[in-house]
């Protein structure tokens, strides 16, 4: 939640740690005007807080808690293994054997939930470089099936979507620290990393070209149009949108211009038709988000639909004591109501 909506009396649903590793509040804790100034003075945005008609909300999730938090620590396991233990061992370890399997339940619980697909929980709001692959892969997953793709070309996407970032592992150190990449080679890392571990060549193209660009202007080889794999015209998609979502919430950009000035940019930086495809099943207000209405009412979003994911059905939220509930507030589907937008996201 946006720390300027924050009261005492809220309590923290997650623990808050520094850039540098220190615990500075713990989950559950309840936070006083003491704790909430002194989190604004360190430059704090916003914190996790504990919200019963959100939890209830987004209970509805792609795939279970249980696979994402599998799935979660084997890829955890596997990126944080030392570049030259990489580099000389590979990745054929009991790791990458449990991705492959867990990636096929993913798969299939996808498939399961792609009718509503925009009303069940597929992104997760994060800066962790793990749960961004996992965001990126489920939501390429979602549109691969959504534009119908057969079974093994799923697999390509997905692992391919998984580790489309695997090349920052491999990059050059300087005492001890991850170098920058002035030459943008990372994906040129992850290809080579990937190819000399069997992975096919699909999934290996899909990270060498994550960010080419449709209009030549992409990098690491400036590759155009048909010349881009289609599997990475997808990743490219869900990997620009999850960094995007990520950085809004850093510097409270309106999500609108998100969606926006990707479709402005359709057939320049994108394949237009799998960007439709894509905002056909990735919504820019998950189901439980709270947000700020043009009338200056705060909102939940309850529903979505596939072609207006920009305009949901909202309920309007009135302020508790320890947050805010919407046990007796309006609905309003967004769609019919031009006249009324959300400016601002409140909590994701």
């Amino acid at each position: 939640m946006l720390i300027s909506e924050v009261k005492a009396g809220m309590v923290l649903a997650r623990d808050i740690i520094d850039d540098n590793g220190n615990l500075l509040l713990e989950q559950g804790i309840a936070l006083t005007e003491y704790y909430i100034t002194r989190l604004t003075q360190l430059g704090i945005t916003s914190i996790p807080i504990y919200d019963p008609y959100a939890v209830e909300l987004k209970k509805h999730s792609v795939i279970a808690p249980e696979v994402r938090e599998e799935l979660t620590l084997c890829f955890r396991s596997l990126f944080n293994k030392k570049s030259q233990d990489i580099l000389n061992s590979g990745l054929r370890t009991i790791y990458l054997k449990q991705i492959q399997q867990t990636v096929g339940q993913v798969i299939d619980n996808t498939e399961k939930n792609l009718g509503q697909i925009v009303n069940v929980q597929v992104r997760q709001p994060t800066e962790d470089e793990i749960a961004h692959a996992i965001n990126v892969c489920l939501m390429s997953i979602s549109t691969g099936l959504y534009i119908k793709l057969p079974r093994p070309v799923l697999m390509d996407l997905a692992m391919g979507a998984l580790f489309h970032d695997l090349g920052k592992t491999v990059m050059p150190t300087i005492e001890g620290s991850i170098a920058s990449d002035p030459g943008r080679l990372h994906p040129i890392y992850g290809q080579q990393l990937l190819v000399k571990n069997k992975l096919g060549t699909i999934v290996a193209r899909i990270a060498a070209e994550h960010h080419e660009q449709y209009d030549g202007q992409g990098y690491p080889l400036g590759l155009a149009g048909k010349e881009i794999h289609p599997l990475s015209r997808i990743v490219t998609i869900a990997n620009h949108f999850d960094n995007n979502m990520n950085m809004a919430a850093k510097t409270g950009q309106p999500r609108g211009k998100i969606i926006d000035s990707m479709l402005a940019n359709g057939n320049a930086l994108f394949d237009m038709y799998l960007l439709r495809a894509f905002f056909h099943t990735t919504p820019l207000y998950p189901v439980g988000t709270l947000v700020k209405l043009s009338t200056n009412q705060m909102a939940y979003v309850i529903k979505n639909k596939a072609r207006f994911t920009a305009t949901p059905t909202v309920q309007i939220a009135e302020r508790g004591p320890r947050g805010y509930s919407m046990i007796t507030g309006q609905m309003i589907d967004l769609a019919m109501k031009p006249q009324i937008t959300i400016v601002d996201v409140i909590a994701d």
